[in-house]
């Protein structure tokens, strides 16, 4: 016996599959925006968050060469 759905149960579905569409339209368009958003602040801000980057990386440095410089010291 084939499973025929009524005209409700169909009309329930398409409903139900309409929402799950809608809801997944909202979830990307908010994904969208908060990349735009973070593109514009980047842009935004870029010297600034360059000059913050280099700065940590260049104290990095520094810190691991005293350190090597230290353990060369205390070897001789």
């Amino acid at each position: 016996m084939t499973y025929i759905p009524t005209v409700n149960q169909t009309l329930t579905d398409m409903s139900k599959r309409d929402n799950f569409f809608d809801s997944k339209m909202v979830v990307n368009l908010m994904l969208v925006l908060t990349l735009m958003l973070s593109a514009i602040y980047y842009l935004n801000y870029s010297e600034e968050i360059q000059d913050e980057v280099t700065t940590v990386i260049v104290n990095s440095l520094n810190d691991a060469n005293n350190s090597l410089a230290e353990q060369e010291s205390d070897r001789k």
